[in-house]
């Protein structure tokens, strides 16, 4: 009665085995071979955690190496100026990588975009075949979310959406209640799959596609038939395509802003921490949110205190 079971022993055995060997004994060929814990199948131990962590860093680091950040040498008695007036270039995101939004091929197949809010939430989006770098639907949730006391989407407002690729952010502000909205665009595909998609969701008649550069837009809308001002403007450009500091001042300088414009910019991580106030404080900073390696940063242009405005300066800080 005092007897071990044979099934019982056996396990037993193994489990002492475990407990007591760095490796794990299991059956190959009629016997029993041990072998490493991790990376049983495989046939070879897995490195140790923190070489693991330092080989992680550096294809990190290799990956999001600039290939040339364009930093102008600007100061003034020794001390650099403001990132405002710094001339500022995203990195390239891996270095020898070449790809121009538009007009490069596209590369990835699983590129699926949707509308997160409003009457069209949940219709499914064209994308072009070429490469472009959108604006994605839980930044996109979140930037709606952040804007919702700043601006009022309602049948009065006229929206501007720059670099739009898809129109996924202009179509967004349509389905969430804007009157009117121009999606912006240098690429003729781009501009063909935002009419496709306007007229997928019914708003043929409310939204305009614009095949021409952000900034002349910005320069003179009353040359492409915009009516301004704009209440809201949206910029997801590509990261490694712009010089920020002179888009923003394209922005700052345009007829198409007013008093109370909300100004979005979406930019990479990389490129550091946008300042508070831009353009001798005509532009005031309201929130700075990061989103993996996009960051928004949510400008009102000379804000004259309608708005039930709460700014966050502390997000604006490195």
């Amino acid at each position: 009665a005092g007897r071990m079971a044979p099934g019982l022993a056996l396990v037993a055995l193994l489990a002492t085995s475990w407990a007591t060997s760095p490796g794990i004994l299991f059956h190959r060929g009629g016997g029993l071979t041990a072998q490493p814990r991790s990376c049983v199948s495989m046939g070879r131990r897995m490195r140790p955690r923190e070489e693991r962590k330092s080989v992680k860093k550096a294809w990190r680091a290799k990956r999001f190496e600039a290939d040339e950040v364009e930093l102008a040498k600007l100061s003034v008695n020794g001390t650099r100026t403001s990132r405002a007036k710094e001339v500022l270039r995203a990195p390239r995101r891996m270095q020898g990588v070449s790809t121009t939004q538009g007009v490069t091929a596209r590369t990835r197949s699983d590129l699926r975009l949707y509308i997160t809010g409003g009457e069209q939430r949940g219709r499914r989006l064209k994308t072009p075949e070429v490469y472009i770098r959108p604006m994605m639907a839980q930044v996109r949730e979140a930037l709606f979310s952040m804007i919702g006391d700043l601006v009022e989407l309602g049948p009065s407002a006229s929206g501007l959406d720059l670099f739009s690729g898809t129109a996924c952010v202009g179509i967004e502000m349509l389905s969430r209640g804007c009157e009117n909205v121009a999606s912006v665009d240098m690429s003729p595909r781009c501009i063909e799959v935002m009419k496709q998609n306007a007229q997928t969701c019914g708003y043929t008649d409310r939204h305009q596609a614009v095949c021409a550069r952000a900034e002349d837009v910005l320069a003179d809308p009353a040359k492409y038939g915009l009516r301004v001002p704009f209440d809201l403007v949206t910029l997801t450009p590509p990261y490694e395509e712009v010089i920020y500091a002179d888009l923003m001042e394209s922005v700052i300088s345009s007829p198409g802003v007013a008093d109370n414009t909300v100004v979005v910019i979406e930019y990479p991580v990389e490129l550091g921490v946008m300042p508070s106030t831009l353009g001798d404080g005509r532009l005031v900073g309201y929130r700075n949110r990061r989103y993996g390696r996009t960051v928004l940063a949510v400008y009102v242009y000379r804000p004259d205190g309608s708005q039930d405005i709460v700014p966050h300066p502390h997000e604006f800080v490195g």
